[in-house]
């Protein structure tokens, strides 16, 4: 947790820095008021400990603004002033906590944990993942009951990942997490920490790659593995176990023809595509050694054109040891797949008790889960670690922070609908623009359920529509497993010739192809679709069983948006789906902001120019009249007629504005 001081005694300051770094907490220090309120804008802190007495800006006036800007951070104030008059003072202007100096370093950190804890009460005391315990009472690790012996920076790690379990963090973002502004090391510091935090937790029995690397992304804790998906795959695998049986058995003929040297010509060049495929799929399966071991017939078999006595023995062992896997019972806690987090169908912002359980009553006749929150600030947290259907926004308070909100929700693949019970007025205009905003004026409860259950149909009407292309069937299954339950629409294709046939009636929001395909190759339909005018924008995801850089180089120049290595792994495929198309929405908000602006600045240069019209004509009607020029009254009505019909005009302008 990243904790701001705001302390002008340098000897306090060092010394508070000093205790609260041994109790794990990453700490920014700030010697006058203002710096500190600068730092509070410009990071998000979970706690600010602040002295009264400060130079250029005091404690306490920081501590109302800090309110007044809608920032619901705790604060504890330190001061030698502790009267009762000014415990109520500071208590008034927001301060959560008030403790006079000297202070117990003991008690310091006692209050900070209280208010670290009120300040999120919903939330589980202790943090788990799997077998893996954090206390953050206490701030020990254990796994599996045994005690990880883990430095102040790897707890923190470790608290970060389990706080935002749906979040893939990159190393510049735990960076800013963990470390203060003026203190941050390289890259490199965070690697050697989760080199650290592995081998820890791999001598008290986690697995190698308990914190998982995402390639080109950045770290998450390795997903659990939970039934349902499970399942799903062992369905999948179920379905075409035969198939795969019935190519194990041409990889021994080949094998056992390459040893009686009674070969026809095309046999080795089909073993090489079964053993392609078989690698590309069977780690997806839990069978990660029959992957590799399929692998290396592949390689074999595609680097030799004449294989020589010693690697056709090799070849047998292989595919006699491939056989042997195979026949081993499927084990999905090696497939890399997950399923998505807890599902919230109503994230619940209210502390009306009533109000919250008439909702609750009338959700659960739906079978709806309901989670209830106090603040906007805590939604906010809830929306990093469960896939959200709706919010309700049973009141609004603060503007500021309800357009947080709304900006974030619309990030979202599909937005996520928000529902306000509130005065529209006491909005600001610009929550407006938001699409995914809806405003109701009705208090009952059942009116409140049914426009929640329109918003949310609408929202997932919209849902990311996904179009597979592979001529690998299981590889078209898997995934078919893997991203449905995660709301996402997908449309499998095996013949990449037919891509311009199903394009314009599945209308995909996003594509997935394979690089090896027969006649037309993946790389070879990027090429394609990005020179075609209505799909050169499609995002674009490859599958590829290779890493080599100047195929991923290739790869990327003629297009591509990113690439999934195979076997498949589900955390992987979906986090870069998700980031993609994330950053696809951002895009096209941004495009709609810019459009927003460029009308209003062409707007208000027509009102310029209608009202420099206006002042010319109303100019010249004075000098006319002054002068006496016009004498003639039909003449002056007509001017005056002009007038009016350019001061009408922009009436409309503004209006329309």
């Amino acid at each position: 947790m990243r904790i701001l001081v705001v302390e002008d005694d340098p000897t306090i300051s060092s010394l508070i820095e000093t205790i609260l770094e041994t109790h794990r907490y990453a700490v920014d220090l700030a010697s006058n008021g203002q710096v500190g309120l600068d730092l509070s804008d410009a990071y998000e802190y979970d706690m600010i400990l602040m002295d009264v007495t400060l130079p250029k800006k005091d404690g306490v006036s920081v501590c109302q603004e800090i309110r007044a800007r809608g920032n619901t951070v705790p604060i504890l104030l330190l001061t030698a002033l502790d009267s009762p008059a000014d415990r109520t003072r500071g208590l008034n202007a927001g301060a959560d906590d008030y403790l006079g100096k000297p202070f117990d370093p003991e008690e310091l950190i006692a209050r900070i944990r209280s208010l670290l804890r009120r300040s999120n009460t919903s939330s589980t005391p202790i943090l788990a993942w799997g077998n893996l315990q954090l206390d953050p009472v206490s701030t020990t690790v254990t796994f599996a009951d045994l005690v990880v012996p883990v430095t102040p920076k790897e707890y923190a790690l470790l608290e970060l990942l389990l706080r935002n379990s749906k979040r893939v963090f990159s190393c510049s973002a735990i960076l800013d997490h963990l470390w203060s502004y003026d203190g941050t090391p390289g890259e490199e510091a965070i690697r050697t920490h989760i080199k650290g935090l592995r081998q820890k937790l791999k001598k008290v029995g986690a697995a190698a790659d308990f914190i998982e690397t995402v390639y080109g992304i950045g770290y998450r804790l390795k997903p659990v593995i939970p039934a349902t998906t499970a399942l799903l795959l062992t369905d999948t695998w179920e379905k075409f176990k035969g198939q795969v049986y019935e190519q194990v058995e041409v990889l021994e003929q080949l094998a056992i023809g390459f040893l009686s040297q009674d070969l026809q010509s095309d046999q080795q060049a089909i073993g090489q595509n079964i053993a392609h495929s078989l690698a590309g799929s069977l780690g997806t399966f839990g069978f990660s050694l029959s992957s590799e071991l399929a692998r290396q017939i592949e390689t074999l078999l595609t680097g030799y054109q004449n294989l020589t006595a010693q690697q056709r023995q090799w070849l047998f062992s292989l595919v006699t040891a491939l056989r042997e896997e195979l026949d081993k019972p499927m084990t999905t806690s090696d497939s890399h797949s997950f399923e998505p987090h807890i599902t919230i169908d109503i994230l619940l912002i209210s502390a009306d008790v009533n109000f919250n359980s008439a909702i609750q009553s009338m959700a659960s006749e739906r079978n709806w889960s309901v989670q209830i929150v106090p603040t906007i600030v805590v939604a906010r947290s809830r929306l990093q670690n469960y896939r959200t259907r709706s919010i309700l926004l049973a009141a609004v308070a603060n503007s500021e922070e309800t357009l947080k909100l709304l900006v974030e929700v619309n990030k979202h693949v599909p937005p996520v609908p928000v529902i306000a019970l509130a005065d529209f007025d006491v909005l600001d205009q610009a929550m407006t623009q938001l699409g995914s905003y809806t405003v109701i004026t009705s208090t009952s409860t059942t009116d409140i359920i049914e426009e929640i259950f329109g918003a949310i149909e609408v929202a997932e009407s919209s849902q990311t529509h996904v179009l597979v292309v592979d001529d690998d069937l299981k590889v078209l299954a898997i995934l078919q497993a893997l991203l449905t339950p995660w709301g996402l629409k997908v449309t499998t294709l095996s013949d990449p010739q037919k891509i311009w046939e199903i394009l314009p009636v599945a209308k995909p929001d996003l594509l997935i192809l394979d690089i090896e395909m027969p006649i037309m190759s993946g790389l070879d339909l990027c090429k394609a679709i990005r020179n075609h005018s209505d799909w050169s924008a499609l995002p674009i995801i490859f599958l590829t069983a290779y890493l080599e850089a100047n195929l991923i180089r290739q790869v990327f120049a003629i297009g591509a948006n990113d690439f999934v290595n195979k076997p498949v792994a589900g955390p992987e495929i979906i986090s870069r789906i998700t980031n993609l198309m994330e950053r696809q929405q951002v895009q096209r908000l941004k495009a709609a902001e810019r459009q927003r602006r460029n009308d209003n600045h062409a707007k208000s240069t027509i009102q310029d120019q209608v009202q420099m019209a206006l002042a010319a004509i109303n100019h010249s009607l004075h000098s006319l009249q002054d002068q006496a020029i016009i004498q003639d009254q039909a003449s002056l009505e007509m001017l005056q007629e002009a007038y009016e019909q350019v001061n009408q005009l922009q009436k409309l302008l503004l209006k329309d504005n």
